[in-house]
C-alpha cells in the first residue's frame, strides 16, 4: 500500500510539472509564434491519443487483454507526439525546443506511472480523474486554435500552413 501512495504522489508531481510546462508552451511560445493548421489539429490529436490510453485504466479491469491494449495505446501516443518535430526544428527557438523535450519525457513517465498505479490500486480515483482533465485540455486546444483563433482573430500562421 505504501508503494501505491508513493506512485500516486509521483504521478501528481509529474502531472503538475507537465501542466505547468504545457501552460508555458501554450501561453508563451504558441501564442507568440502562432500555430499553422498541422500543429493546430496535431496538438488535438496528441491529446486525443493520450486520452485514449488513459481511458483504459480508468474504465477497464486489469486483465491481460486490457493490459496489452494500454501498452499499445501508450506506445502509440508516445510516437504520435513526435510528429511535429520537423516543424518545431524550423519554427521554435531553443527555449521552446527544451520545453518540448521535457514534455516528451514527462509524457512517457506519466504513462508509466499510470500503468504502475493501475497495477497497485486499480480503483484509484486519480486514474478516473486524469482522463477528465486531459479531455478538458483537448477541448480547450480544439476550440481555441481551431474555432476561436482561426475564425475570430485570423491565425498567426507559422511556416507549416
Amino acid at each position: 500500500m505504501q508503494l501505491a501512495v508513493s506512485i500516486k504522489n509521483l504521478l501528481i508531481f509529474l502531472i503538475g510539472v507537465q501542466g505547468f510546462l504545457m501552460l508555458v508552451d501554450e501561453l508563451i511560445f504558441h501564442r507568440r509564434r502562432g500555430l499553422g493548421t498541422f500543429e493546430r489539429w496535431g496538438h488535438v490529436a496528441d491529446t486525443s491519443t493520450f486520452l485514449l490510453a488513459l481511458l483504459v485504466p480508468a474504465f477497464f479491469p486489469l486483465t491481460e487483454p486490457y493490459r496489452w491494449l494500454y501498452i499499445g495505446l501508450a506506445l502509440g501516443s508516445s510516437l504520435i507526439i513526435t510528429k511535429d518535430e520537423a516543424i518545431h526544428n524550423r519554427a521554435c527557438g531553443p527555449a521552446e525546443q527544451w520545453c518540448h523535450a521535457m514534455l516528451f519525457i514527462l509524457h512517457g513517465a506519466i504513462l508509466l506511472a499510470v500503468y504502475m498505479l493501475w497495477q497497485l490500486e486499480p480503483g484509484a480515483s486519480l486514474l478516473k480523474s486524469l482522463p477528465l482533465a486531459v479531455f478538458c485540455w483537448g477541448l480547450y486546444q480544439h476550440f481555441y486554435w481551431n474555432v476561436y483563433e482561426r475564425h475570430h482573430l485570423g491565425t498567426k500562421t507559422s511556416h507549416q500552413q
